[in-house]
């Protein structure tokens, strides 16, 4: 199949959740087909643009519609006064929409599209659309609002909740077909879209690049991964310093947070300190995580799955985690992570973990087995790959096309 794949951003390096999601997407599906790459871009990009076009048939890119934060805050602010939300508007340009149609004259088998951020782009209707959502995003908004402490951003995320929310679920009901990342969301949007065709495509993990590498490791390190600058990363990390560290250290002064990622915003980074260490970017974040004694994940907002619990469980570790960062992974407490939902109970389990080591380290090989069967990358996209000649048959049939 010739498949057209439209993001918001390079996946490239992929070294943060969504970009990784559509890398191995595009990787995985270039095996067998002609996959295009249409996102945004920046005169730098250069490099990573070439890398792409290793895997992949042809990468396009038009400039992005925000050149720097001050631009996004102000569109931001405006979208206050708007019907629409700034999610589902927010990033939608005419240079994006007419590269999408000048595309589109070169005859795809069919679109997919990452992220319902894109909604608000035109498709047309003579190739299938297949819409991935990394999340439900309105749940996401939703829980954003629950868990902020600030009164303006709790209106914000509030009134964007409020209008996406209705405007996602629309996107649903327009496109051809979708994609979620848990059967918990499928079933979620099946029961408010009866007939919508739907299909779970969990995120998944590298295997092969991320293995126990059993070096020494030190229980008293702990890991955090991501892109910090994404709010439910921020606060993650925010919560667990203030509220669950001080309690480990009570009891294990020598334990040290390590927060890896890129994006750390200044408020992450003034945590700096004995016990804290803020990274930034980091080239490879497999040391970090080998040299663990406990991977911690202490979201209390989200949606989707998070793949830094899969990259933990990939490389034998001990996992802690909130319900919502494990949520929507077939994982079962206390025999492949420990889930606790309050400081008191987050830093048992992360103490206990650092101080039961042949616990931890069962409970690790059981999460890199449960990894290995369900959560392949490459066993994935060849689910998503029959879902797709499935979307355009049914499509064919509809539209009478041989």
């Amino acid at each position: 199949m010739r498949i057209l794949i439209v993001t918001t951003s390079l996946p490239y390096p992929p070294n943060w959740g969504g970009g990784i999601r559509v890398y191995q997407f595009v990787r995985n599906l270039s095996r067998h087909h002609e996959v295009t790459l249409l996102t945004f871009g920046s005169p730098g990009d250069g490099e990573k643009i070439e890398a792409l076009k290793k895997i992949c048939y042809a990468v396009h890119t038009v400039p992005p519609p925000f050149t720097q934060t001050g631009s996004k805050r102000i569109v931001q602010m405006k979208s206050l006064l708007s019907s629409r939300s700034f999610a589902a508007g927010g990033i939608t340009g005419a240079p994006m929409q007419a590269k999408i149609n000048a595309l589109l004259e070169q005859q795809f088998d069919l679109v997919q599209v990452e992220f319902g951020h894109l909604s608000g782009y035109n498709f047309g209707s003579s190739v299938p659309v297949i819409l991935d959502e990394h999340n439900i995003e309105y749940e996401l908004l939703y829980r954003m609002y629950q868990s902020e402490r600030t009164g303006f951003r709790r209106f914000y995320n509030w009134l964007e909740y409020k209008k996406y929310q209705q405007e996602e679920r629309a996107l649903w009901r327009r496109v051809d077909a979708c994609v979620f990342t848990s059967e918990r969301e499928t079933n979620m949007v099946r029961e408010q879209i009866p007939g919508i065709q739907a299909k779970t495509a969990p995120n998944g993990v590298d295997i092969e690049y991320f293995q126990d590498s059993a070096p020494e490791e030190d229980q008293d390190s702990l890991v955090f991964t991501g892109l910090i600058s994404y709010r439910p990363n921020t606060d993650a990390v925010l919560y667990f310093s203030h509220e669950i560290m001080p309690l480990i250290l009570q009891r294990r002064p020598q334990t040290v947070f390590n927060i890896v990622g890129m994006g750390p915003t200044p408020e992450v980074r003034r945590l700096q300190g004995p016990n804290i260490h803020v990274t930034g970017e980091v080239p490879d974040v497999r040391p970090y995580i080998a040299r663990a004694g406990v991977l911690v994940v202490p979201l209390r907002m989200g949606s989707g799955t998070r793949l830094k619990v899969l990259e933990g469980l990939s490389m034998s570790k001990a996992v802690v985690s909130t319900t919502v960062g494990c949520e929507g992974i077939e994982v079962r407490a206390d025999e492949h992570l420990r889930i606790a939902d309050t400081p008191e109970a987050f830093a048992n389990a992360v103490i206990a973990m650092q101080e039961r080591r042949e616990e931890a380290a069962a409970m690790g090989r059981r999460g890199r087995a449960l990894v290995e069967q369900r959560y392949s990358w490459a066993s994935i996209t060849d689910d998503l790959e029959s879902f797709h000649q499935e979307v355009l048959a049914n499509w064919r049939t509809k539209h009478r096309v041989a």
